[in-house]
């Protein structure tokens, strides 16, 4: 298995040359990159990648020895985006297409307002995805859907059944183990046991209940929980202090046969992220489960 970083929080203040530094001086040489990742016209909107300067990213990230691991499109966060049917397919198009100028195999993304429902809408669904998938499978992209606590992925079953009902190799889900936890499911083993076929990327971070009292300081405290614990908040931890059991996890994947990605994405402020990325690339490094 490889180590990538999530340049989604390191966005919000650094460039792509600034993000590249920092990963490669933590101990890894890979990135999931978001739209706001990549240098942008005026014209440049968020969340989306038109009007971004993509081949001066592939310029940067080449000349740092870093890697594009997944293309991230979070345009499902939006709602207006979200609402807008034809401009959230054609987009995600050319996130697919982003992804393979950049050499990346895969595209990481979101349904959120798109489908808020515990039942996903399949036959909206499929309108919506099927042009990209088309375009994923032409190009050599597997698209993946993250689960979020506050929409249809909530539920580890309910996720298979949208990956399946798309029908295609190139669609399936990155597993992320702390977002089943704060719809209050298992993440592992119960979500990872049941989903463990159609898992093509993964997201490594920890969490549990918020607990001020604990120390835990509200740089890292991230939305509500749903489910079970609704009327809680998750807290975002550094790896191997939270609730998710990360060794047994990672000894699954590697037992199952996965050899990917396993990207961390600290959820913190950008300040604290430093410590955050040198300790968890660090963490797990010493796992012996990464190249």
């Amino acid at each position: 298995m490889r180590i990538a970083v999530s340049g989604e929080i390191p966005g919000r203040e650094y460039d792509l040359n600034e993000i590249a530094t920092y990963i490669r001086n933590y101990g890894t040489d890979a990135i999931e990159l978001w739209p706001e990742n990549i240098p942008g016209s005026e014209c440049a909107v968020h969340r989306l990648y038109r009007d971004r300067d993509v081949v001066k990213a592939e310029r940067i990230l080449q000349k740092k020895g870093v890697e594009v691991a997944c293309v991230a499109f979070g345009a499902g966060f939006d709602r207006s985006l979200s609402e807008d049917e034809s401009l959230f397919s054609q987009e995600l198009c050319r996130a697919v297409e982003v992804a393979a100028m950049l050499g990346a195999k895969y595209v990481n993304h979101y349904l959120y307002y798109m489908s808020m429902d515990a039942k996903a809408n399949i036959d909206r669904l499929k309108r919506i995805l099927t042009p990209a998938i088309e375009r994923a499978e032409t190009l050599g992209v597997i698209l993946v859907l993250e689960n979020e606590a506050h929409d249809s992925t909530r539920d580890p079953a309910e996720m298979q059944h949208i990956v399946h009902s798309m029908g295609s190799k190139h669609y399936r889900t990155n597993f992320d183990a702390i977002n089943y936890y704060q719809a209050s499911f298992e993440g592992f083993p119960y979500a990872y046991n049941l989903l463990k076929t159609d898992i093509a990327y993964v997201h490594i971070k920890d969490g549990c209940i918020w607990h001020p009292e604990f120390g835990h300081g509200a740089q890292s405290l991230g939305g509500e929980m749903t489910g079970a614990n609704r009327g809680s908040r998750i807290f975002y931890p550094a790896l191997g202090t939270g609730a998710l059991n990360i060794t047994g996890l990672l000894q699954a994947l590697h037992e199952n046969g996965y050899n990917g990605w396993c990207t961390i994405e600290p959820h913190t402020t950008t300040e604290l992220w430093h410590t955050y990325a040198k300790a968890e690339i660090k963490y797990l490094r010493e796992t012996g489960y990464f190249v």
